[in-house]
């Protein structure tokens, strides 16, 4: 069974402004703390697992059992108008872990409820991928973890790196050329939009011109910077 500092975790992660309660029913929440112990208990964690083997873990997971959400791009694409308020329980862990399908979203605060019940530090940033057509704000993990020789952080996506292992890109310089921001007020109130979508990459990077940083090795720097503070679950 879950601990209740596990459950305490996986509600603050629902309730950061970047992911939202709005998006839940109490249906929801009951299905998907029981999937999660189920998944936790998968992994066989002992003493001896390593925050690596933990990282590896939840994002072989992910990786294996979530497909993408299309309808988010079909909206963003202007293919229909707009997403169906239905449609935005793919922005869930729900979504992602008991009907295996999620946007990006969906996939980030999945992974941060597996990787904080494993006892790891996770924050929710926004990125700008690479390439013109890359138009959308995409959410990513990072992760505080002791790598043996002191304090670092890790970029998961694992949406994006089974983009990457399909279309035969090397996920590794992918991450390089990301833009990685900390999620702030304004994007809060505009995460979901009129379209569903939220607002445009550029658009938001140019209004805001929040903190953020280029290359996944970067990211210390960017929380440096910032004054950030990683806890379990609540920042």
């Amino acid at each position: 069974m879950l601990t209740e500092q596990q459950i305490e975790s996986i509600i603050s992660i629902i309730n950061d402004p970047v992911h939202g309660h709005e998006f839940y029913t109490q249906e929801m929440f009951d299905k998907l703390l029981s999937k999660i112990d189920e998944i936790i208990l998968s992994f066989n964690i002992n003493e001896k697992t390593t925050d690596q083997e933990k990282i590896d873990l939840v994002n072989n997971y992910i990786k294996t059992n979530v497909k993408i959400r299309s309808q988010y791009f079909e909206a963003f694409l202007e293919i229909i108008n707009k997403i169906p308020e239905e449609e935005l329980i793919y922005r869930t862990a729900y979504a992602a872990l008991v009907e295996g399908e999620a946007m990006c979203a969906g996939y980030t605060e999945a992974s941060r409820m597996l990787l904080e019940c494993l006892g790891l530090k996770t924050k929710t940033l926004l990125s700008k991928l690479p390439g013109h057509n890359k138009q959308l704000l995409h959410y990513v993990v990072a992760i505080e973890y002791d790598r043996g020789s002191g304090r670092d952080h890790y970029v998961l996506d694992p949406e994006r790196e089974v983009s990457c292992e399909q279309k035969g890109y090397d996920f590794r310089e992918y991450l390089m050329k990301m833009t990685f921001i900390i999620p702030e007020e304004t994007f809060y109130q505009s995460k979901v939009g009129l379209t569903g979508v939220g607002p445009k990459a550029e658009a938001y990077l140019e209004s805001v011109k929040p903190k953020k940083v280029t290359g996944k090795n970067n990211v210390d720097k960017l929380f440096n910077e910032s004054g950030e503070v990683f806890t379990n679950g609540k920042y």
